[in-house]
């Protein structure tokens, strides 16, 4: 044979094998997405995550100029961000989810689009963006309503409500939306719950007593904690002091089994973070040794160059592995303190009420220590730069740069919300160069 149709042959021999791999690549991803579909059915919500990220590597060897490559793509994209989302990765959950809004909107696909853009929204209110949140929103419900989708406007009402009015201070509106929603069939301990604490906010006590009272009756130990705080505040207000030490108890007791089950979520988290990094790493490498056979010609360049990178990427994973194993040991030793438990049960509420939560010395010395080092010596920095704040001024400074809300400070510092408004202003003025100084006393804290 001639050497020039011996390299034609070999030319349509490796194309006829790149489409066939291709095909194989196809039917893998859609194999590991209904694996993580069906893990997902039964509650397997880490295994779920696995297999989603097996399916990703593996759609991205495909030809994506096909409607259903795009079509599968985004719907993996879209469940693993959900999956990032539940375990706290909320900027890698918005890149996946935007991703995948881009392909439903290619293919055109309404229903799926409708899916996406409702986990864009819980993400973008997640991170604190609530005018994207509420524009993502508005997008996925018009769509529900066009395409007739009682159920997903029904749970796009009260998530909308619950992620964005209330934050808003729109509670009528916030009311008139979640009453819908309750009506068309969402999930009844949630409504009563936003419904509860609107009423709350608008000094409406009977209703928000119903509705608390009804919330009170969830099985979600976080969703009864909420309610008893909220109905205790109500009976205190109102005289029925009786009753509130009761609501209290009961805050109490579902307090620390929320917590309970929060930090045995964070230990299961730690371990599926390391879990699907150490798979993405086995999963690459064995994909590359798979491919080898197509790149014949230049497969001693190709191995070198596989193998450089592996075992860079491996490193920096390892290494980025190790800072976020740390990182949630921290975390872990701050869901034990009782200053952040008590902060993070009130950041759940916008209240002005006092309570006397009975904090002590040397839980707030912890508290400040743990947050110095999740911070990277917080303290050291703070004071290095602003010399004279005491050690209340501190302890404010640290509830601030854990992003807890003007109202759950007031209460833990036992302070009105005007006093604590002008106690931060002072702060600001007096020993922050306040005068020079144009920025917020937030904005001040969190660029430390």
């Amino acid at each position: 044979m001639k050497p020039r149709y011996f390299v034609w042959a070999f030319l349509v021999w490796a194309f006829l094998t790149a489409c066939q791999h291709k095909d194989r690549w196809l039917e893998e991803a859609e194999t590991h997405f209904q694996e993580g579909c069906e893990q997902l059915s039964v509650k397997q919500s880490e295994a779920a995550a696995e297999s989603f990220s097996q399916a990703l590597l593996a759609i991205n060897h495909c030809d994506l100029k096909q409607p259903e490559a795009k079509r599968l793509k985004g719907q993996i994209e879209d469940n693993l961000g959900t999956r990032y989302w539940k375990h706290g990765l909320f900027k890698e959950a918005l890149s996946l989810h935007t991703e995948a809004a881009g392909l439903f909107q290619e293919i055109n696909d309404s229903t799926l689009l409708m899916n996406t853009l409702r986990n864009c929204a819980r993400t973008m209110a997640s991170l604190g963006d609530i005018e994207a949140a509420q524009q993502h929103y508005d997008e996925a419900h018009n769509i529900a309503k066009a395409l007739n989708d009682k159920t997903m406007e029904s749970d796009i009402l009260l998530e909308s409500s619950r992620d964005v009015l209330l934050v808003k201070e729109d509670y009528n509106q916030a009311i008139e939306r979640v009453t819908k929603a309750l009506e068309g069939g969402a999930e009844p301990d949630i409504c009563h719950l936003t419904l509860g604490l609107a009423h709350y906010y608008l000094e409406q006590d009977s209703l928000a007593l119903f509705h608390l009272g009804e919330a009170a009756k969830s099985k979600k130990a976080g969703t009864r904690m909420s309610a008893y705080q909220s109905l205790s505040f109500i009976h205190q207000i109102v005289g029925d002091y009786q009753q509130a030490l009761e609501c209290q108890e009961f805050f109490n007791e579902n307090m620390m089994q929320a917590d309970e089950e929060n930090r045995n979520e964070q230990v299961q988290r730690i371990k599926a973070e390391y879990d699907l990094q150490s798979q993405k790493i086995s999963l690459q490498a064995e994909q590359k040794q798979k491919s080898l056979y197509l790149y014949l010609i230049l497969g001693g360049l190709v191995v070198a160059l596989a193998i450089v990178l592996l075992l860079l990427r491996q490193k920096t994973l390892m290494a980025k592995l190790k800072s976020e194993e740390m990182k949630n040991q921290l975390e872990l030793e701050l869901k034990k303190n009782k200053v952040y438990v008590t902060a993070l049960a009130l950041n759940e509420q916008i209240t002005t009420s006092t309570i006397d939560f009975e904090l002590k010395e040397s839980e707030w010395d912890d508290f400040v220590k743990i947050i110095d080092k999740v911070y990277g010596n917080f303290i050291a920095r703070l004071t290095k730069q602003y010399p004279n704040l005491t050690k209340s001024d501190i302890q404010i400074c640290c509830l601030t740069k854990q992003g807890f809300s003007n109202q759950a400070i007031s209460i833990l510092m036992n302070l009105q919300t005007n006093s604590y408004a002008r106690r931060k202003s002072r702060i600001k003025q007096e020993k922050m160069n306040g005068l020079e100084d144009e920025r917020s006393f937030e904005d001040i804290v969190k660029a430390i």
